[in-house]
């Protein structure tokens, strides 16, 4: 609510000063910005410590790799899977909805010109190299200087491979590197909660210049994207969980739909996965019949790594924001961040807004400012509700096709 304020109060204060055109006005409203800029550095800050240590955590957390066994490798196939549809979408809708509401020529070159003052003030985001030399950047030959370098695509590539290297870990070894790990990503936690006290005052300042500079056009891009996220949400349900769970796990969808219901209305008030999965873990179990240790297994799994909704809502999203800020998308861009993404897909932090933060390496993947991602946590609470109920029903329905998969049949 604070920080929905603070967006308010914002545009308010922008859209006002556009309308009168007061110079004044317009140079206070353009003036804060810097404020805002300081307050998204403080969140790309902890990027990249959140990012290794959820992936790290993530990968070595598994174990042997041959205890872990047929179960692992399926459930991360469905996981990848429906991420990868769920960024098709998502390219898709953005790509057939933002031109409904297009920001001037102007109000884009404004906004490349603010970009392209704080790149050259806190350093520039790389640009797209060709497709060869993008394969060889994968591996970096020195993680730490791309890590300084802000090239968090190769550092990723890194974190899974070290990952995978400690998961061969005798047990005492391994659990030390996943602790560090989760130790890593808890207090990387703690500072954003810290840095989102002032998430409100941020939010105003990075508002209220875009909407000097957009006026009224900019509500109407900020209405499709959401509106574009939330048609997202409900098709990927429709047309691809939903036929899931009726030809794969072959459970009646009536029925289904009330043993996930209170699971789904957790997700959808919370904003929370992990706060779905008791509500989960009693309905897969107790409706839906699948064995207690099975789903003891899947369902933690699931809301730790699946995020099916949360891969359309940063596909929309990276989308929006190259359109808001000017910058060309081509196929090449596209196959980026569709790639940047589905990297990402596993490792998004179990915490609020954690899909706006975590789309950090995409946009720098593809050249779009990271600016804009205080707008997107200003106006995160509806597409958020969303994705997270989505991605509710995507854990269920992850558990219930590989329960099938492994023999189970449903009561």
């Amino acid at each position: 609510m604070r920080i929905a304020i603070g967006l308010l109060a914002g545009l308010a204060f922008g859209l006002f000063a556009a309308a009168t055109g007061s110079p004044p006005l317009l140079r206070a409203a353009t003036w804060v910005e810097w404020i805002g800029t300081l307050w998204v550095n403080l969140i790309r800050m902890v990027v990249l410590p959140l990012v290794m240590g959820a992936v790290i955590a993530g990968v070595a957390g598994f174990g042997d790799p041959k205890r872990v066994g047929r179960l692992g490798v399926r459930a991360l196939a469905f996981f990848l899977g429906t991420g990868a549809i769920g960024i098709t979408m998502g390219l898709v809708l953005g790509r057939l909805a933002m031109p409904l509401a297009l920001p001037s020529a102007e109000a884009a070159s404004a906004l490349r010109s603010a970009a392209a003052g704080a790149a050259a003030a806190g350093g520039s985001a790389p640009h797209l190299p060709a497709l060869t030399q993008f394969l060889t950047d994968l591996v970096p030959a020195n993680p730490a200087k791309a890590a300084s370098d802000g090239a968090l695509l190769p550092v990723l590539v890194f974190s899974v491979l070290f990952g995978l290297a400690a998961a061969h870990l005798d047990e005492r070894r391994r659990e030390t590197i996943t602790g560090l790990a989760d130790a890593v990503v808890a207090t990387c936690v703690t500072l954003v909660e810290w840095f989102m006290v002032a998430a409100p005052v941020g939010v105003a300042c990075l508002a209220a210049p875009i909407a000097a500079r957009l006026g009224w056009g900019m509500l109407a891009s900020v209405a499709v994207f959401i509106g574009a996220v939330v048609a997202g949400c409900a098709l990927l349900t429709a047309l691809v969980l939903m036929p899931a769970v009726g030809l794969l796990a072959r459970i009646p969808l009536g029925r289904f739909a009330r043993a996930a219901a209170p699971a789904w209305a957790v997700g959808f008030s919370t904003t929370s996965s992990m706060a779905a999965v008791p509500a989960l873990l009693e309905a897969t179990v107790d409706d839906l019949g699948v064995s207690r240790p099975l789903a003891g297994f899947l369902v933690p799994l699931a809301a730790s790594l699946n995020r099916p909704a949360s891969a359309l809502y940063q596909a929309v999203a990276a989308v929006f924001l190259a359109q808001l800020y000017g910058v060309a998308l081509g196929l090449p861009q596209y196959a980026t961040l569709g790639a940047t993404m589905l990297l990402l897909t596993l490792s998004v932090p179990a915490m609020p807004r954690s899909s706006v933060l975590s789309l950090a390496p995409a946009l720098l993947a593809a050249g779009v400012p990271m600016d804009g991602i205080g707008l997107l946590l200003g106006v995160d609470q509806v597409p958020d509700m969303f994705r997270t109920a989505t991605n509710v029903a995507g854990h269920a329905t992850a558990t219930a096709v590989i329960a099938r998969g492994e023999g189970e049949t449903p009561a």
